[in-house]
Parts: structure tokens; C-alpha cells; sequence
């Protein structure tokens, strides 16, 4: 069983592919870049995940869904969100917080399968932020502070599905039905959508996760 300490996210860009898509190992969603970003809010549901072909129960595959601030082209990033593994077959899912380059954090707000969740991340200065989430589906919430970080810049905004890594290698990654993110950032005062975004594949030896865009909402798909 991974122990949630131990989970460490991190972004790995392959190279820009056609239009505007890039290529990552373990991310699969989108980013609005530029600059002056200090918020981003995010809704999504938490799957009910499953094997893929190849995969045995002893594998645990897990995925976590997250929204954030930088991390797209530095190695700064203030994130929150949930995660969800697959242990012995049973599913398990967390909500956590995080400021790199420390280890994500679990926070105590109770997280099932099928909940609606929101996340707002927001930089309180460039070492310091707030993660409030939400779970919509039991009407409670939390509020974490994270700090003493890589100084943030603001460059970028995120809404994320991710395959995470645990010491030096990426997890298992999950099997998944087709899911969304609907949100929106804070960019110098004003609020953009991801309508404009790059999106990012999530690509290991062949394509696992596709992303599209509309308007707020950002599609995430099994490939």
C-alpha cells in the first residue's frame, strides 16, 4: 500500500507535439500560461478506477486529479487536490495539499468514490499559499496553508489528471472513465478560463490519457 507521504508529483514534459498539445509521462489536462497567475479553482468528480489490461490487483494503479499554480515550465508548484488507488482491489482516495519540493500531504476531509469535489489554490505570497477543498457531494470542506517552498512566479495555472511518482518511479496508472475539470484562474486581477490552454497527453509507451478543451471545461479521456 503506498503510504501518501510518499507520493511526489512532479512535471516531466516530453516535447511540444502538433498545435498547441505537449507531451508529458505522468500529466493529462491542461495549463494557461503567461504571467501575474496567483489563482486557479477547479471542480471534478473522483472515478471509479479500474485495471488495465496488463495490470493485476497487486499492481494498486492510482491516479490523482489536481489544480495548481506554476509547475508547467519551472519547478515551483502550489497544489491541491485528491488521489485515488486502487489496494487490493478495494479503492481508496485522499485529499491533500502540497508546495513543492515537499512531499504532497493528506488533509483530513473524507473522499469517496463518485464525489464532487473543488479545489481553490491560491498564492499568498511567493513562498506561501492557501489550498481550500471542497467535497460538494457531503457538504464539508477544509482549509490547508502550505509554505517554504520553491519561490513561485506565477507563470502558470493547471487543471491536472496525473500519474504520480512514489520515490523515483511512477506509479501504476490507473484505468479511468472519462472525466472533466471546470474552472478557472486568476490571471493579473481578471478571471481566464482554460479555453485557451495548452492541453497535455499523458504518454508512457503509448498514449494512456488525452485532453480536450471547452470554454471552462477541461475533458480527460482514457486513451
Amino acid at each position: 500500500m503506498l503510504k501518501i507521504g510518499e507520493a511526489r508529483k512532479r512535471n516531466r514534459l516530453n516535447g511540444r507535439a502538433s498545435g498547441a498539445t505537449v507531451q508529458s509521462s505522468n500529466w493529462c489536462g491542461a495549463a494557461v500560461t503567461g504571467s501575474g497567475f496567483s489563482s486557479v479553482v477547479g471542480t471534478w468528480t473522483v472515478p471509479t478506477l479500474s485495471l488495465r489490461s496488463g495490470q493485476s490487483a497487486n499492481s494498486d494503479p492510482a491516479l490523482a486529479q489536481w489544480v495548481g499554480v506554476d509547475g508547467f515550465s519551472n519547478s515551483a508548484l502550489i497544489q491541491g487536490g485528491t488521489l485515488s488507488q486502487l489496494v487490493g482491489g478495494r479503492q481508496q482516495n485522499f485529499a491533500w495539499t502540497e508546495m513543492l519540493p515537499a512531499a504532497l500531504r493528506e488533509v483530513s476531509l473524507t473522499v469517496d468514490t463518485g464525489d464532487s469535489i473543488s479545489t481553490n489554490v491560491t498564492m499568498t505570497s511567493a513562498t506561501s499559499g492557501t489550498v481550500s477543498i471542497i467535497n460538494n457531494s457531503r457538504g464539508t470542506s477544509i482549509v490547508g496553508t502550505v509554505s517554504g517552498g520553491t519561490r513561485l512566479s506565477g507563470t502558470s495555472a493547471e487543471w491536472i489528471l496525473e500519474d504520480f511518482e512514489s520515490g523515483s518511479s511512477l506509479i501504476a496508472f490507473a484505468a479511468f472513465p472519462a472525466s472533466t475539470f471546470t474552472g478557472s484562474a486568476v490571471h493579473s486581477g481578471g478571471s481566464v478560463t482554460p479555453s485557451s490552454a495548452t492541453l497535455i497527453d499523458l504518454v508512457q509507451n503509448s498514449e494512456l490519457c488525452s485532453a480536450t478543451v471547452s470554454g471552462s471545461t477541461v475533458s480527460v479521456r482514457d486513451s
